[in-house]
């Protein structure tokens, strides 16, 4: 277990759901349970020709072990970038990432395999190999792993029915609706058993009806199979429906964080406010 304790300034409050007690000058003692990311002072600058783009700046997040966690914020804002760098598709300008503890910026090659395994990435738009049905869709992973055929065969039909898609093992992708080709994409990132489900706009093209069904999926696999989730979304809805804690993201910022009940009951941002205004 990793257990953190760190002195933080007053105004951190707001941002965080637990503290012990007020030291001394103003500073809160916190005790903060398990972690299972905790991102600190996190940025990642892209330099173009004549600029410098900054898209996240001093980004700090903690996300506790069995957290269904989101990550809001309109386009733009640097949520997506966020979820690069932890999936290690991205390497941080400065600051680090630890998973578990563990940091793991700056690992590459057959350093970063292992890390890459505990975390499982739904990306936006399914990313689905078309030519391959939904046995393989799901297998792939795991072939690219090098794990044996009949190892194969049960994880993936042991997710087929966790995803409640056992009798479309052989159709492909051009056969299936934006919601079943949404359930196959996040078997297929459960694959290799992760402890982390990264999800990236996981319900941004689908009808309501689908999106109550693939919310209460995650739902289910976050309680059931003890994995950790992350959701970028844009969606207020969304965070509402399953998300316990929510980090607020504006121009590669914090904006705020903390439960979600608290932050959008009481917020503190002109960015939260103006999110809470535009849902329908």
């Amino acid at each position: 277990m990793f257990v953190k304790t760190k002195v933080v300034p007053w105004n951190y409050f707001r941002f965080s759901p637990l503290f012990s007690r007020m030291g001394k000058q103003g500073f809160f003692i916190l005790t903060i349970g398990e972690f299972m990311i905790n991102i600190s002072n996190l940025s990642k600058d892209f330099i173009q020709a004549d600029s410098t783009v900054k898209a996240l700046n001093n980004v700090n997040i903690d996300i506790e072990k069995g957290d269904i966690f989101g990550i809001i914020g309109i386009s733009g804002a640097g949520k997506s970038t966020l979820l690069r760098c932890l999936s290690g598709l991205e390497t941080p300008t400065e600051g680090d990432i630890k998973i578990e503890g563990k940091s793991i910026v700056g690992l590459t090659g057959s350093k970063l395999i292992p890390v890459r395994k505990q975390m499982g990435v739904v990306f936006q738009g399914y990313n689905l190999l078309m030519q391959k049905n939904v046995y393989d869709n799901i297998a792939f992973p795991l072939k690219i792993a090098g794990a044996k055929k009949d190892e194969i065969d049960r994880q993936v039909k042991r997710l087929l029915a966790v995803v409640d898609l056992s009798d479309k093992q052989n159709a492909y992708p051009s056969q299936l609706s934006g919601g079943q080709k949404q359930r196959v994409a996040i078997a297929r990132a459960l694959a290799t058993n992760p402890k982390i489900l990264l999800c990236d706009e996981p319900t941004s093209a689908l009808d309501p009806m689908t999106t109550k069904q693939v919310l209460n999926l995650l739902t289910e696999i976050n309680k059931e199979l003890n994995v950790t989730v992350v959701i970028i979304t844009h969606e207020i809805g969304v965070v509402r429906k399953i998300c316990n804690r929510v980090a607020v993201i504006s121009s590669g910022e914090v904006a705020e964080y903390g439960n979600v009940q608290d932050v959008f009951s009481n917020p503190q941002s002109e960015i939260t406010k103006l999110l809470l205004d535009w849902q329908v």
